[in-house]
């Protein structure tokens, strides 16, 4: 894995809770340093040296999506 940041479309979000959760989720992926979840623009700024598969892992269960 190499140290990057990167930004990831994130669908499903509707309000600022589906925010904290999607930032929660990602923060809790081995190797991420900083996660920054915009509503307004529907995205996911994500620093760190991780799998992007394992932020995939993190939302599952949930009905938000990222494209990766």
């Amino acid at each position: 894995m190499i140290a990057m940041e990167k930004t990831y479309d994130i669908t499903g979000m509707k309000c600022s809770g589906c925010v904290k959760k999607v930032t929660e989720a990602f923060t809790g992926v081995s190797g991420v340093t900083k996660v920054a979840v915009s509503l307004a623009d529907g995205n996911a700024v994500v620093a760190g040296d991780f799998d992007e598969q394992n932020l995939k892992t993190s939302l599952k269960g949930t009905h938000y999506n990222i494209k990766l």
